[in-house]
């Protein structure tokens, strides 16, 4: 039972990722149609907050202001700074290249925990070999078999500080969730996060966004943001977390890239090459292996 109680969390953590890699078409479809950046962070993450705060809502601080200060944190790394940084990064760089350097936070998990040693981890040969071919896939993946193109400086700098950002957040959730229920801690990182953008609304019309939910398509990606990516997902995530560590649920972050290409040639009308189909043949094939004993 306990085995299979594994799979189901290592299922689980795809979905999530799925899910996850899905988000970069839905927020660009947002950004298309006009809303700022700032305002797909803000209205995400307060309809999450508030249907979070239906299911809990019985403790509003942690147990000391240390608990306090690291939920702060969660807010930061993994709400409102994570995805301003990647969203910027996506203005100016391509979709392919930000997914490409998200898709290292598993490298970056990796160091962060081990300069910290918040977790033990053995480094084997065939996780070596996993990572190594996995990246020699990110690659095919990202740049569809044209090496020359060179990408925005700029955007992959904040897609970078993106990754790290994960990184970050995910070791700061491990402790926690042995303390709080996932639950609280979520509808924390949901609270802390919507308010520190707060500050950053006024350099944007309030009332412009306000006339974009005319339209089914901004409510229908809004929604999805909000309730699934966000409400559903990171309650997900903080679970796998929780049951299968940090670094192991960190290596399906590869399938980030993947889902995200594929929505891209599904419902956004990007190419299929055979660069694109072996990027994803060996993505796959190294995240397997890595896993292998």
């Amino acid at each position: 039972m306990k085995k299979f109680d594994k799979v189901g969390y290592h299922l689980l953590a795809f979905v999530v990722m799925t899910i996850w890699g899905s988000t970069f078409a839905s927020s660009k479809t947002l950004i298309l149609h006009g809303m700022p950046e700032v305002y797909i962070f803000f209205y995400r993450f307060i309809i999450a907050y508030f249907l979070l705060l239906i299911f809990n809502h019985t403790r509003l601080f942690a147990d000391n202001w240390k608990d306090e200060m690291l939920l702060v944190l969660t807010g930061l790394t993994g709400g409102s700074v994570y995805f301003m940084a990647e969203n910027y990064g996506l203005r100016y760089a391509q979709t392919t290249d930000v997914a490409f350097i998200i898709a290292l936070t598993p490298l970056l998990t990796t160091l962060v925990a081990y300069v910290t040693k918040q977790e033990r981890q053995v480094i084997t040969r065939n996780f070596v070999i996993g990572l190594f071919v996995a990246l020699i896939g990110i690659v095919f993946l990202v740049f569809k078999g044209d090496f020359h193109v060179m990408p925005s400086l700029l955007g992959d700098s904040l897609a970078f500080i993106a990754a790290l950002l994960w990184a970050v957040y995910s070791l700061i959730v491990k402790p926690l969730s042995k303390k709080y229920d996932i639950l609280f801690i979520t509808r924390k990182v949901f609270f802390y996060g919507w308010l520190t953008i707060v500050p950053f609304l006024g350099f944007f019309s309030f009332q412009d966004t306000l006339e974009l939910f005319r339209s089914p398509v901004v409510w229908a990606n809004l929604l999805f943001l909000a309730v699934v990516a966000s409400f559903m997902c990171y309650i997900w995530w903080n679970k796998v977390m929780e049951e299968l560590g940090v670094l192991k649920s960190s290596y399906y972050l590869y399938v980030n890239p993947v889902a995200s290409a594929l929505v891209s040639i599904l419902f956004m009308d990007e190419q299929m090459n055979f660069s694109i189909a072996l990027g994803l043949i060996l993505i796959l094939a190294g995240v397997v292996w890595s896993e292998r004993k």
